[in-house]
């Protein structure tokens, strides 16, 4: 995962697939390093991302719950049509909003 920084936000791109144990834990260990800058809004970059399984979905949901309770904004940006259907389906896009590009997400 990468961390950008920019002006009052903090965009974390996601480099890897959140399918595989190794992955998901890589997240983890990341979103946990990110909740510590205490940005006021942080935005998944999910570009990478081609497959999710329950485990990747779970952390994203843990992460927008360890940010919530900080005051923290989470916001999704470049989610992949197949993994944002998924999302729909399970309502997450009702928690936290997503935008296509990052132009979007500054208006």
């Amino acid at each position: 995962m990468a961390i950008e920084f920019y002006d009052g936000y903090i965009s974390i791109v996601v480099e890897s697939n959140l399918s595989l144990p190794e992955e998901v834990k890589k997240f983890v260990e990341d979103s946990e390093e990110v909740c510590s800058l205490m940005m006021p809004v942080i935005v998944l970059d999910m570009h990478n991302v081609k497959e999710i399984n329950s485990a990747g979905i779970a952390k994203i949901l843990k992460l927008y719950k360890n940010l919530q309770s900080i005051k923290i904004k989470l916001f999704m940006m470049n989610v992949d049509e197949a993994i944002a259907q998924v999302f729909k389906d399970l309502m997450i896009f009702t928690l936290i909003k997503t935008f296509d590009k990052k132009k979007d997400f500054l208006l």
